[in-house]
Parts: structure tokens; C-alpha cells; sequence
């Protein structure tokens, strides 16, 4: 092994060892955020909701007891019948959410699933175990119960026996690739298509929507008919970002017209959706705005948060969709930002003119780097993809993890806060420099390695 790799090596082992201790909240499970300075947590939540975000990596790293202890406390928790929780978890205070004072009644949040799932599939898919996945159908079956109606998988239910509200949000594309995934890794072929019948289903009213017809681009909610008549609720359908609903969206998308499933008409409407990118949110640079230009009350410059999972896809389509055009506009994005790295840290600001480095950004833009030198075949983009990994080591490291916001050319924290999921989802381009390895080969690094 490369013995320039022993930073990325330390990293890893800090990160592990913090997890193991510091990190540890008094459920067992890891806090969700810390004072870099000093270790104190800082809120009450854990990162029971953001399981992909750190359970696959350090299961490839060898910590299975880790992993083990809590697969037991997710189990204690399915002991409950119904949905695991009674309050929505990840977006209890920002987000979509319920509007207004209607936040103050119990209600319950599909999105909280989305990372459970994805975090046992993708520990089924690296061990090859079958309890993984008999844990998965669980989680996903209490899913379906509990929000799909009408061929809609709703996004809201009021506790703690309904009513489902008749409103989607285009996050809910992450539940079409999860069903493609199930039916991946089923054995039965009667169940193989009943999971790929709920993908389906779960995609038509998107690609129905007057929006994705005319645009190309997906709404950011889409309510059931008839309340989807309502003037007011049809101008929300009127607006669109990039990232994450029309991200979440072209991974289900891309998950119903890649093999072994290869759906025409999301073949088709993955082409429609390229093409509204090109028309409705790039600009001359060919870099992407998080609004659309036919929303131009909304919009704002391009932001490395909302690109590079664009750029990803991006990638991924040239690879399994034999998409020629995207590599063009994936270059065009990746040159955009890397025109505004700093000489000094080799960070990259989130937007273009503030001084603001994110860690999650310039994390998850390395592998994007990474994955561009597979389709292009241009080391260049590789290797700047390493400076900015040594640049995070160096100037993002605080005494309890990795600040999440620093300085662009000084890497003085903007403040102390550490998230602790940034940190374990930095271990996803360490060992993928550390290892060099490659993300789409034949040892299935690609879904270890893609954006969630």
C-alpha cells in the first residue's frame, strides 16, 4: 500500500475511535452532533435515521460488533408494531415538513426510513447475509402500510392512527430505487414484481405531473388528485430545486431503466429529465442553479451541495446508461468549482464568492472526482480530487471530529459544531484514496460509494 496514505489511514482510525467513544450517546447509538471543541453533544438526536450514512463503512473497515450492537437495538425497536417512530425524526424542525402550527400535531415522516433501508440493503449486499434483508422488508413493509394509498407513497401521517395526507415530496424517489433494490436482492420472481410494481406506481404520478411534461424537471411535492386542483396547493407544484428532489427523483428514475429492469418509459423520461436540466437549470458555464430559470423569483447561483449530486448522477448515467451527453455537462460542473478551489487549503467554497468551505460538499465533490476520471479517462480529475481529501484532513480536523464549516483559505472553524454522519460519511472517500480503489468495477463499490 501506498505509504503517502498513512494520513488517510490516521483519519479513518480517528474517526473510528470517535465513534466507539466519544460519540456514543447514552442509547448506545451515535449523537448526531458535537462541539468540536470541547465533545459536548449538542442535541438529543441520534443517528438511528442516517444508519447508511456510517453502518456500510465500518462494516468494510472490520468494525462488525460496532455494526452488531446496534442491528440489536434496531431489532429491540421493531419489537413495536407499527412505525418505529412517533415524531418525525430528520426534518422535526426544518425541511418540508407539516406547514405552520400544524408542526405542533404528532405526526410521523416517511423520509425517517429511507436511510434504515438504505443501510440494510447495503449491508446485505457486502455480506451477502439474509438476516440483513429479512430486516429490510420489516422496515419496508411497515413503510408501504403506513403511507402508501392510492399508488401514492405519502409523505405525512398524522398520529397515532392517521389520516396519510395526500402529499408527496419528490424525497419519496429514493423509496422507487429502494423497491428496485428489494427486488434486486429477492429470490422469489412473484415478489421480485411486486416490489417493481410499487417502484412503478410510486413514479407515475411524478412523471404525470404537469411539470415533468412540459419542463422535464420534477415538482418539489406533488399532491392527489382532487386536492391537486386547489389553486393554492397547485402553485406548490409549482416549484422545483435540484437537490435533493429532482436528485432523489432521477435515482429512481435511474434505478427502473438500468439492467436488470430496464423500464422503457423511465429510459425515456431519464432522457426528458437530462434534457431540463440543460434547458431549465444550467447556466452559460453549464453549471446548475438550484432553481429553474422558469422560477425566477427563486433563483440562486450554483451551490456545490445541490451539483455535485447531480454530477454524480451524472456519471452513473454514462456508466449503466451508455449516456453520452452527460459527460460533457458533468465535466462542466466539475471545472466550474474546481476554478474556484483556494491556492491555500485546495477547498472548495459550497457557493462560489463566500468564504464558506462544507465539509459534506467537498467530501462527497472528491468521489465525484473520483468517479469522473473512471468515465473520462483523464487521471487529472482524480488527483484533484485527492488534494481536496488532504485539504479536508488538514484544516477541517477539530479536537472531536471534523468542523463542518471552515474558512476557504485560512481553515479557521466558522464555528465549533461537528455533525457526526459528515465524519463517517468522510470514511467513503478515504478508503476510497486509501485503497485505490475503483467505484464501478466488478466488486460492487458503486452503491458503497454513490450519493444517498
Amino acid at each position: 500500500m501506498n505509504s503517502g496514505n498513512q494520513d488517510l489511514r490516521n483519519a479513518i482510525q480517528r474517526i473510528v475511535s470517535w465513534f466507539a467513544t466519544d460519540y456514543r450517546g447514552r442509547d448506545g447509538l451515535p449523537v448526531y452532533d458535537v462541539d468540536g471543541e470541547t465533545g459536548a453533544k449538542v442535541s438529543d438526536r441520534n443517528l438511528l435515521c442516517e444508519f447508511d450514512d456510517y453502518a456500510p463503512f465500518f462494516w468494510v473497515l472490520g468494525e462488525h460488533d460496532y455494526i452488531e450492537e446496534h442491528m440489536g437495538l434496531l431489532r429491540q425497536m421493531l419489537k413495536r408494531k407499527g412505525l418505529l417512530f412517533r415524531t418525525p425524526q430528520i426534518r422535526k424542525t426544518m425541511g418540508l415538513g407539516l406547514p405552520g402550527v400544524l408542526r405542533r400535531l404528532p405526526y410521523a415522516d416517511s423520509q425517517d426510513y429511507v436511510e434504515i433501508l438504505y443501510g440494510l440493503l447495503e449491508l446485505h449486499s457486502l455480506t451477502g447475509e439474509e438476516r440483513f434483508f429479512s430486516i429490510a422488508c420489516d422496515v419496508f413493509n411497515r413503510v408501504v402500510a403506513g403511507f402508501d394509498r392510492n399508488g401514492m407513497l405519502r409523505s405525512f401521517r398524522l398520529q397515532p392512527f392517521g389520516p396519510v395526507l395526500p402529499v408527496s415530496d419528490a424525497m419519496s424517489g429514493m423509496f422507487v430505487e429502494i423497491a428496485c433494490d428489494m427486488a434486486a436482492a429477492c429470490r422469489s420472481a412473484e415478489d421480485k414484481e411486486n416490489y417493481l410494481d410499487l417502484a412503478r406506481g410510486w413514479i407515475r404520478p411524478w412523471l404525470n405531473s404537469g411539470m415533468f411534461r412540459e419542463f422535464g424537471i420534477f415538482p418539489s411535492v406533488c399532491f392527489e388528485w382532487p386536492w391537486s386542483l386547489l389553486p393554492v396547493l397547485r402553485k406548490k407544484m409549482r416549484r422545483a430545486e435540484l437537490a435533493k428532489p429532482n436528485a432523489s427523483m432521477a435515482y429512481g428514475l435511474m434505478a427502473l431503466a438500468m439492467d436488470p429492469v430496464r423500464w422503457q418509459p423511465a429510459i425515456d423520461a431519464f432522457k426528458h429529465w437530462v434534457d431540463g436540466l440543460y434547458k431549465y437549470f444550467a447556466t452559460a458555464d453549464c453549471v446548475l442553479t438550484h432553481f429553474p430559470s422558469f422560477s425566477r423569483s427563486d433563483m440562486s447561483g450554483p451551490i456545490l451541495s445541490t451539483n455535485f449530486a447531480i454530477l454524480d448522477i451524472l456519471c452513473d448515467a454514462v456508466r449503466f446508461l451508455n449516456c453520452e451527453g452527460c459527460s460533457d455537462l458533468a465535466m462542466s460542473i466539475a471545472r466550474y468549482f474546481l476554478k474556484h478551489q483556494s491556492a491555500s487549503t485546495h477547498l472548495v467554497p459550497d457557493e462560489p464568492g463566500d468564504n464558506r468551505s462544507y465539509i459534506d460538499a467537498n467530501s462527497d465533490f472528491a468521489v465525484s472526482l473520483a468517479k469522473l476520471t473512471e468515465i473520462t479517462g483523464d487521471p487529472a480529475w482524480r488527483e484533484s480530487g485527492r488534494r481536496i481529501l488532504n485539504g479536508i484532513i488538514e484544516f477541517h480536523q477539530a479536537p472531536f471530529g471534523y468542523y463542518r464549516d471552515v474558512d476557504l483559505h485560512t481553515g479557521k472553524p466558522l464555528n465549533t459544531l461537528v455533525e457526526t454522519r459528515f465524519c463517517s460519511l468522510l470514511l467513503k472517500p478515504l478508503i476510497l484514496y486509501r485503497d485505490e480503489l475503483k467505484v464501478y468495477d466488478h466488486a460492487g463499490h458503486w452503491s458503497l460509494f454513490r450519493d444517498r
